[in-house]
């Protein structure tokens, strides 16, 4: 087994293809890596990356995707031997991570005014 951190706000879901006898492609498998870093849930909790098991064949299979191979390449998986998975390396959001006051001001903007979180 292995495990793919990722830092996507978003779970991505990877299709592997096959072609048909007539030549059309079909989807024979979706494997789906999770996401929701960088999202506050109902806990408030912003975790630093979120964790998918998947099998060595599964990681066989992800490997050869090329948008699998794009998201690793610009830093949002990382692939992991071991449960204790390190975010060491790894960029901590996406472009569709939530924004913050601290984003707001780094470039320069106002935050817009948000209800009181207690």
């Amino acid at each position: 087994m292995s495990y793919i951190t990722s830092t996507m706000s978003a779970s991505v879901t990877y299709c592997v293809y096959a072609k048909t006898v007539g030549g059309l492609t079909k989807v024979v498998k979706e494997i789906t890596i999770n996401g929701g870093a960088n999202v506050i849930n109902k806990h408030f909790v912003t975790p630093e990356g979120v964790c998918t098991q998947v099998s060595d064949e599964d990681l066989e299979l992800l490997q050869q995707n090329k948008t699998f191979q794009q998201h690793m390449k610009n830093g949002f998986l990382k692939i992991h031997k071991h449960s204790g998975a390190d975010t060491k390396g790894i960029e901590k959001e996406d472009s569709s991570a939530q924004l913050t006051k601290e984003k707001f001001e780094k470039k320069g903007r106002k935050a817009p005014k948000t209800g009181k979180v207690e």
